[in-house]
């Protein structure tokens, strides 16, 4: 395992403002072609080039590999350098050392060990690519929608996201984000605040059958409510906080001629309900109060986060919430900047009961979504997710790290399932279940 070229990933600062992507992507392109794999690069533009790793291995099949370079701004706190990678204690420290560079690694040395031996019993594609932490459109979606000769540049019969813990996972969560703004006197404000809470307690009692069982929980309809600031009477502002995607659980409130009060929840990350909707929930009784010196009109705009479950319509939760935010005020504008469908593929599928033996898994998992599987599922081709990524790895978070004896097990495990992989035939969807999502 060649910690030193994780290293080189680390120490270049690949955040979602597309800064060092080239070059990037320059040093992964060297090291697969010193490697004698073949690579390709594709770009819609020239600040986002997306890489293509093959090798041919005279297969009738082809397996397709997905992993990114993009990585999410480190910001502060760390005890480790964020852009230089330490090693201690059996973990490698630094920002994307886990989300996704471990998963780069662990990829492509599977590939260069399959090249050496020649023991490879399916073609195998490695697409790495950009942009994934801000929705993937121009990364792995473009790679994907991409066409070449008549047809599809990435063409696969199975599909591994390279982007997930160290077991299989066979279904996701859908997602949609956005914000919403509206404008009124303060108690209107409120009363729409504690509508949106009360919505995500209705999304809570959606759920799944598919249990991820490292949580020993099913995957529920979740939905939670970030306020970026509420200014209306007695109000100088009320606001809940963003760093990255991590949602801290408190509500800074500052009235007129008061001190500024902190109101705590619960800390979390993105898609779970214990978010900063509770810190907003517990400000509200102190934001009434005073609605009752100064109820002038104001303005308050914060974002939300849907999670839809896997076998839910990505549409029809859409359409489901628009009518809801219409009812509770029609004049509020409600914008929709993100959006990923959820998906299913059948535990009995021949390539899920394939990755399992390789991994030696036996139980099936669930994530909660807002994966690039979207763009595998899309075209209907079987996908899964299997990585390096512990469920304690601080993803997204100060010291991120990612542990070497799960990157070297991924990547012994994806030897494993090329050495051993056989045929398959399967519908031209794979038995793939995804919601349609498309407006």
């Amino acid at each position: 395992m060649d910690i030193d070229f994780l290293a080189m990933l680390v120490e270049i600062d690949t955040n979602q403002d597309a800064i060092n992507y080239r070059k990037c992507a320059k040093a992964i392109s060297k090291k697969a072609e010193s490697s004698g794999l073949a690579v390709e690069v594709h770009s819609p533009n020239n600040l986002k080039p997306n890489i293509i790793i093959s090798l041919d291995a005279g297969a009738e099949q082809t397996m397709l590999l997905a992993t990114h370079y993009d990585v999410v701004p480190a910001g502060g706190g760390w005890k480790h350098p964020p852009f230089r990678l330490t090693v201690n204690g059996g973990r490698a420290y630094g920002r994307g050392a886990a989300d996704d560079k471990g998963g780069i690694l662990a990829a492509l040395s599977a590939l260069e060990a399959l090249r050496e031996s020649g023991s490879s019993r399916v073609n195998v594609r490695l697409l790495v690519t950009c942009d994934e932490e801000i929705g993937g459109e121009d990364g792995l979606g473009f790679v994907m929608k991409k066409k070449a000769n008549g047809g599809f540049l990435v063409k696969g019969d199975a599909a591994i996201l390279v982007d997930a813990g160290p077991r299989v996972y066979r279904g996701s969560s859908g997602r949609v984000g956005g914000r919403i703004t509206a404008r009124g006197s303060l108690l209107e404000l409120l009363s729409l605040l504690s509508r949106m809470i009360d919505y995500s307690k209705q999304r809570e009692r959606v759920i799944s059958k598919l249990v991820s069982a490292s949580t020993g929980r099913r995957i529920w309809g979740r939905f939670s409510l970030t306020m970026l600031d509420l200014r209306a009477g007695a109000v100088e502002h009320a606001k809940a906080g963003v760093k990255s995607n991590i949602i801290p659980g408190e509500c800074r409130i500052k009235l007129k001629g008061k001190r500024e009060t902190v109101v705590l929840g619960k800390q979390g990350h993105a898609g779970y309900p214990h978010l900063a909707k509770n810190a907003i929930e517990k400000s509200i009784p102190l934001l009434r109060k005073a609605a009752e010196i100064s109820d002038e009109e104001g303005k308050c705009e914060f974002v939300f986060d849907l999670r839809t479950v896997p076998e839910e319509s990505l549409s029809s939760a859409i359409a489901d919430f628009r009518k809801y935010a219409k009812e509770v005020d029609s004049s509020a504008e409600l914008q929709i900047e993100e959006k990923s469908g959820g998906y299913v593929l059948s535990e009995t599928h021949p390539f899920a009961r394939m990755l399992k033996s390789a991994t030696g898994e036996e139980r099936a998992y669930g994530t909660l979504g807002g994966t690039d599987v979207q763009f595998f599922s899309r075209r209907g081709i079987p996908s899964l997710c299997f990585g390096p990524i512990a469920d304690d790895s601080n993803v997204h978070g100060k010291d991120e790290f990612v542990k070497i004896r799960d990157l070297e097990f991924v990547s012994s495990a994806l030897v494993r399932l090329c050495e051993n992989w056989r045929n398959f035939r399967a519908s031209p969807y794979g038995r793939v279940r995804q919601a349609p999502f498309f407006e």
